[in-house]
Formats: C-alpha cells, structure tokens, sequence
C-alpha cells in the first residue's frame, strides 16, 4: 500500500481503532483515558498536516479503494479519497475536535464516567474524520450513521437525566428522517448511474436534468436532517441537555457540518431547480433561528440557535449556484464558523463549570470581572460571530450576503437581517453575562477556570480573529488547485457596509436595551404580543411534529396498522387455525380403534372406487 493512501486511512482508522482501548483502560485507571484520547485526536491532526502539506499542497489527489464485496455482481468501492476539500475538512475536524477534547480534561475531570465519555468523543472524532475521507457513498452514509450514534450517546451521556435522554432520542429521530432521504437518494443516484454511482466520482455518469434533479433533493434531504435545517432543525435546541464539549464538537466539528459537506461533496449534480431550493431553505432557516434566538434565555439554547442560522448561511452560499465558488463561500465559512462557534461553546462551558450549570443569562451578570479571560474569549467570540469587520465572520458571512445580490435580491435582504439579528442576539447574550452586577449566587462567587480550560479557548480565539487572512488564499485553493498564494485579505467593497452598517446598528441595540437594563425589551413584548408568543414557542414547529404528525398522524397511522393487523391478518390466521381444529374434531370421530370398523371402511371404499371406475370405462374416460 501506497504511504499515502496508508496515512489517509490511518487519520481516521487510529482513533476508530483507538477508541475500545481508550474505555478499556478507563477501568485501569480513569484519567489515563483523558490522556490516551486527546493523544488519538492529536496524532490524527498531525497526520493530516503532514498529508496536506506534503500530498494535498503539490496537487496531488490521493485516492485508493478496493471491491467490499467481492462475491457479488456490482462492484462495491470503498476506501479513501483524500482533495482539496476532503484534507480541509479532516484539517479542520481534527484540530478543533482536538482542542475540544483538551479542554474536557478540565472541563469532565470529576465524572465517574468520563473515560466512556472520552471513547465516545474519540469515535464521535474519527467517524467525522471517516466520512470526509471516503471514496464511495455507501461508505460515507455508513460513518454518516456512526456520526449519528455518536450523536444519540453523548447528547444522551447524562442518561439518568430526563430531559438527557428525551434529547437524545429526539435527536435520533429527527435526524432519521433525513436519513431516509439520504438512503433514497443513494439507491436513486445507482438506479439512474447503473451502479456507477456507489463511488462519489460515479455521480458524473448521471447524464438527464430530471434524475439529477431527484438524486440531489433526495441527498439534500439528508443534508436538511443532519445539518438541522428547517424544518428538521428542531433536534438541535433539545441537544443541549449533553456535556457542553460535546455541543461544541457536534455544532463546530462534526455532526451539522456533516450534511453542508455531503452537498459540496456532491454538487456537480445539483441542478438550478434543486439549488433554487437549498438557497432558500438555507435563507428562511438564517431568518427563523435568529428570531427564535432573541426569546430565549438558556445560553446554550441561543449558542443553539446560532448554529441553526450560521449553517443556514453555509447551505444558502451552496444554493447560490456559482459553481466552484459558492463551495468555496460555503466551506470558509464552515471552517471559519467552527472556530467562533467552538470557543463560544468552550467559553459557555468554562462559565457553566463556574456558576454550578445555571444556564440562564438573566441569572449571570458581571463575570468580566470574574472571569476575564474566558469573558474576554466569548466577546471576542460574539464579534466574529456577529461579521465584525476583520474578524473571521466578516470574512466568511458578509461574503456570502454580498454574493446573493448578484443571484437574488431578496435573498440578499434577508440574509443581511439575518446578519442583524444575529448580532443582536449574541450581544443580548454577552451583555446579559459579562456587564453589570450578579444577579445571583453563584455568579457573585464564579471564578476562572484552570490552564487546560484556558489553553484551547486562546487558541481558538486568537484563529477567530486571524483567519480571515487565510481568505482568499482558501477561495483560490478550493477553486484552482494548488494555488499559488495561500495569503490575503478581501478588500472591503461598497456592498458590504449594509451589513457592516446592520451588525454596529444591532450591537448598540443590544447594549442600550440588556447592557443597560432598558426598559425597551419589555415594551416591546408587550406592544407585539402575538408576535412575541409566535417566537417564544418556536413557530409551534415542535407542536406540529409532536401533536400532530406524531400524535395524531404516525400514532393514529399505527393505530389503524394494528387493528387490520389484529382483526383482517389476525382474523384470516385464526380462522384458518378453526378450520383445521374443526376439521380434526370430526376425522377424529372416525378413529375409534374397532378393526371391524375399519374393515368396513376399506369395503365401503373399494365397492365406491370399483363403481367409478366402471363408471369412467362406460363414458370412454378410461
């Protein structure tokens, strides 16, 4: 085997391997599992430099796969394929998945389970790592599905907790949903390829528009499930009840980048018709999770809503139909997003870890003062969140708005409010936490975390505010490769001041309503009262998938199979098993165990059998 093709598999194949020994030696001792893990993680982010700078850099494509199943008619690929986007993504996945981890060993250090919780985060890891690296679809869907596992175990990891263990089964469920539509649309991507494509390159061979057109909306399904758009983005919220690093790996690393990478992955099939619609799933879904973000008070929940909306962003820039460059807007922004996102997770967790898991902003206040690097982070955090300039939001989110307007106005209005609202409700949640005085007892007695807490929210604040140098260099590397120049900044065009304008105007909103503690917020609930209660309850989605498709359609569905089941099935069994019954308790009136009887039955049947037979001679049948 190639050493190429060798350090491909061994990226994720050494954390897959990896993780049993990880929980196995938990029970040696617990803290050797912390270390063994976060040691995997970074092995295989070193593993991944040394491919890209050496392999990927040079232009060079590694690929390598062998027949699965070699005693059927098709032939079944799986193996790795390692370009441009796949080595950026298992690039990104690793290193923020290992900062991630670090910071656990902190931030998990007293959970008398935390050496399940680190395998899980190792498989969670290298299943992420596994999917980007695949060759062929089926391989993908199949660490599509270890990703979702790995979902459903760590959300759930507090399983003794309701509310954990509904989460967990509810992000199980909806993300199935999708799931369905991925399968579909593999099975559909075969039928019209004649098998080609069970390789990802074997799409090419799906020539006529309408079955491109099926195949993309069908793996964009999945895309819809996975990547928690709407209306399949009500997992995401419930999600929050696991371990706050696992919310940063599912919402930064893995999990929800999953369906935005299956589309660049996939996109020289997606038709304008099917791009028409991921551009405004991806617009409706920014618009939505920023209106729901400003009602809610749990920090995580509006962390939540905000990667709701930044992954709308990502799905939008796809849908925007620009070919190699709405990949390149999409996958800077995913790998932009996973910096600010992570730290504003892992600067949440470090205040959680602070103020006993009180989780409501309205019951923090004044932690700068407490906790004036991880407060600090978080700001810095909010602002590349929010596309301030120079920070790695601008360059990635702002980019994306100013490219609608050249496909769609109206596009581009929303995804600016958008822009504004997201602003708005990440500096409602940073004023809330960080200024005026505690208001309550464990935020007056907070306190700063320890260094391995501090370490990869540095780190991770300090790529939020430079990445945006890596821009263009990222566009032209994706678009052309190898390129040339690898350094550069987008010059600041007369189109982006409108959301630049927007994100300043929802800052000052933000601190003269909640950094103040204004009466405004109040006034304006109670002036646009139904409005306000039409957000407060999520648009009643929820509402309609629990008690009415599920309650009443999937339970009224199961209702109706059970009685025919029952009473039609059941009934032809039963009656089937009577007749035999019957039958029986009448031959059996015959068996009396007389010989003379007997006799008399074989005469009775031989004088009938002479009968007919004479009968048939007469007739000529004989």
């Amino acid at each position: 085997m190639d050493l190429s093709v060798l350090l491909t598999f061994l990226i994720f194949g050494l954390p897959l391997i990896g993780f049993p020994f990880v929980i196995g030696i938990g029970f040696i001792r617990k803290n050797y599992s912390m270390y063994l893990g976060t040691s995997l993680i970074f092995a295989s982010f070193l593993i991944s430099l040394y491919v890209f700078f050496n392999y990927t850099v040079n232009g060079v494509v590694i690929q390598s796969s062998f027949n699965w199943l070699p005693g059927l008619p098709a032939v079944i690929p799986v193996g790795v394929y390692a370009d441009n986007l796949s080595m950026i993504m298992a690039l990104m996945v690793s290193f923020v998945g290992f900062l991630i981890i670090l910071f656990s060993v902190g931030y998990m250090k007293d959970d008398p389970n935390r050496h399940v919780f680190f395998g899980e985060m190792v498989l969670f890891t290298s299943s992420m790592l596994g999917l980007v690296l695949s060759s062929s679809l089926l391989m993908l869907f199949i660490f599509w599905e270890l990703v979702g596992l790995c979902s459903y175990l760590l959300i759930g990891f507090w399983y003794y907790k309701p509310n954990a263990a509904s989460a967990a089964k509810k992000a199980f469920i909806v993300t199935r949903v999708g799931d369905v539509f991925f399968i579909a649309g593999i099975g559909a991507a075969i039928l019209y390829s004649s098998g080609g494509a069970l390789s990802v390159a074997g799409l090419g061979s799906i020539h006529l528009v309408w079955q491109k057109t099926i195949v993309s909306l069908l793996l964009f399904g999945g895309a819809i499930g996975k990547s928690a758009q709407f209306p399949l983005h009500v997992w995401i919220p419930d999600a929050m009840e696991g371990p706050t690093t696992v919310s940063a790996l599912i919402h930064a690393a893995t999990m929800v980048t999953a369906g935005v990478y299956l589309i660049a992955r996939t996109y020289t099939i997606f038709t304008p018709t099917s791009l028409t619609v991921v551009l405004y799933v991806g617009v409706v879904t920014v618009i939505l999770s920023g209106l729901i973000g400003l009602v809610v008070n749990d920090i995580k929940r509006i962390l939540a809503y905000s990667t709701i909306g930044q992954i709308g962003y990502m799905v939008a820039a796809l849908g925007l139909g620009l070919g190699a460059t709405s990949i390149g807007l999409s996958i800077y922004q995913l790998e932009a997003h996973a910096f600010f996102k992570a730290l504003l997770f892992l600067t949440a967790g470090s205040i959680l870890h602070a103020v006993m898991n009180v989780r409501d902003i309205n019951k923090m206040g004044g932690l700068w003062r407490k906790m004036p690097v991880t407060v600090t982070a978080m700001f810095f955090g909010a602002l590349a969140l929010s596309g301030f300039p120079g920070l790695a939001g601008f360059f990635s989110k702002d980019s994306i708005i100013s490219a609608s307007y050249g496909v769609s106005i109206f596009a581009w209005v929303l995804l600016a409010i958008g822009g504004f609202l997201t602003a708005l409700y990440a500096f409602r949640m940073f004023f809330r936490v960080a200024l005026g005085q505690p208001r309550s007892n464990a935020a007056e007695h907070a306190h700063e975390s320890g260094w391995v807490m501090l370490i990869p929210v540095v780190i991770l604040a300090a790529f939020s505010v430079i990445f945006g140098v890596f821009q263009q260099g990222f566009y032209n590397f994706l678009e052309n490769p190898p390129a040339a120049h690898l350094f550069g900044i987008a010059p600041l065009t007369t189109l982006d001041v409108t959301p630049v304008i927007l994100m300043l105007a929802a800052i000052g909103i933000a601190y003269y309503a909640w950094g103040r503690n204004s009466s405004l917020p109040s006034t304006v609930t109670n002036g646009a009262r139904d409005l306000y209660l039409l957000v407060k309850n999520k648009f009643f989605i929820d509402v309609l998938f629990t008690n009415v498709i599920a309650e009443r359609g999937v339970l009224g569905l199961s209702a109706v199979s059970d009685g025919f089941e029952r009473r039609a099935i059941g009934g032809l069994v039963d009656a089937s098993g009577n007749l035999f019954e019957n039958s029986g308790k009448v031959l059996r009136k015959i068996q009396t165990g007389l010989a003379r009887q007997y006799a008399m039955i074989v005469l009775i049947g031989l004088i009938l059998a002479l009968i007919l037979l004479r009968i048939f001679i007469l007739y000529g049948v004989i």
